[in-house]
């Protein structure tokens, strides 16, 4: 669903009040989180999605480390996960199923979490993800909340697997192309997480999955009540992907995120536009944004280097001075 339509149906809808509930639906933030003890919080989240790609074992996959996804957000470790498995059970041979659900298995392995079992109904189109349960220290829970000036902007996986997965039924889709954005959206954003959660380097942590890297970076700004500046030159790209969007690959959703969300973009004249179309594009299972103080970025970046763990400087937050509504300055 776009955030348009989305915004649309919640802006009625009363934000039920619980002194235990401390981040709710009503911050926009990843996943909600719930006070259990003086000390202790749970994090809950749900994601699942129809394939985006052709592999049942690589979809299970995928689609696991994407719910998983919210809980590392949140700077959390998941406990516990349920199955959501909406499968034509009498269209397609079981054995797709059976390896859907052993890919998810997989990763929730790897995450360290138990599967506990899950729901199943059947349905017109399969449909897979995980209701997951997460932890946290009650004084160590990461928000899109607490981004402030001066900080360094990073994000920890490369764009475009929303145009990836578009092109899949096209003759434009290299192997490599496709390659690459399953091994992105496969890869659990557990090590970004815990590394960045060890050295106490965030402010504000998010992740970019839908509504795109100029979505989820706007909706950080204006809970953290900041603007910031995004360089476009400085965006990683998985390869062949821009090949994709000059030859006319532009999925839905990164069409509706660029309609919604330019309101709160200053985009200047002449800026590259495939560029722009990569920043408001739709991912799956996309990367970690962390908003740190200028003083940690140096050793941040040392210490995820030495780790072999991506990290990209995309650009930084500037002042508090948001009045115009415009929260993203693109260069």
């Amino acid at each position: 669903m776009g955030p348009e339509d989305l915004s649309k149906i919640l802006e009625k809808l009363p934000v039920p009040e619980n002194d235990n509930v401390l981040v709710g639906f009503g911050y926009k933030d990843d996943a909600g989180v719930y006070k259990i003890s003086d000390n202790s919080c749970l994090i809950q989240t749900v994601d699942f999605f129809t394939p985006v790609v052709d592999d049942p074992y690589a979809f299970g996959q995928i689609a696991a480390a994407n719910a998983l996804s919210d809980v590392y957000a949140m700077g959390g470790k998941p406990l516990t996960a349920l199955n959501i498995a909406c499968f034509p059970i009498n269209d397609i041979e079981k054995e797709v199923f059976n390896l859907i659900l052993l890919g998810g298995l997989d990763k929730i392995k790897e995450s360290g979490a138990a599967l506990l079992g899950g729901h199943s109904i059947d349905d017109k189109e399969i449909k897979y993800g995980l209701s997951v349960t997460g932890i946290c220290n009650i004084n160590e829970i990461y928000s899109n909340q607490g981004a402030k000036p001066g900080d360094i902007l990073y994000l920890t996986k490369s764009l475009g697997t929303g145009f990836a997965v578009s092109a899949i039924c096209s003759d434009f889709l290299n192997g490599d192309t496709m390659e690459e954005a399953a091994q992105s959206m496969s890869k659990l954003n557990k090590y970004a997480s815990e590394l960045a959660v060890s050295l106490k380097s965030p402010n504000a942590i998010t992740d970019v999955t839908g509504f795109g890297l100029i979505g989820h970076m706007s909706e950080m700004m204006i809970a953290s009540g900041t603007r910031c500046e995004i360089d476009l030159r400085f965006l990683p790209v998985i390869n062949g992907v821009p090949e994709l969007i000059k030859k006319g690959i532009n999925p839905a959703g990164t069409k509706r995120n660029r309609k919604y969300f330019s309101r709160y973009a200053s985009i200047p004249n002449g800026v590259d536009e495939t560029l722009l179309w990569i920043a408001f594009g739709a991912e799956t299972s996309g990367g970690l944004i962390f908003s740190v103080p200028e003083g940690k970025a140096a050793e941040t970046e040392t210490i995820f280097k030495k780790k072999g763990e991506p990290l990209y400087k995309i650009g930084m937050v500037l002042d508090k001075n948001v009045e115009s509504g415009i929260y993203i300055n693109i260069i």
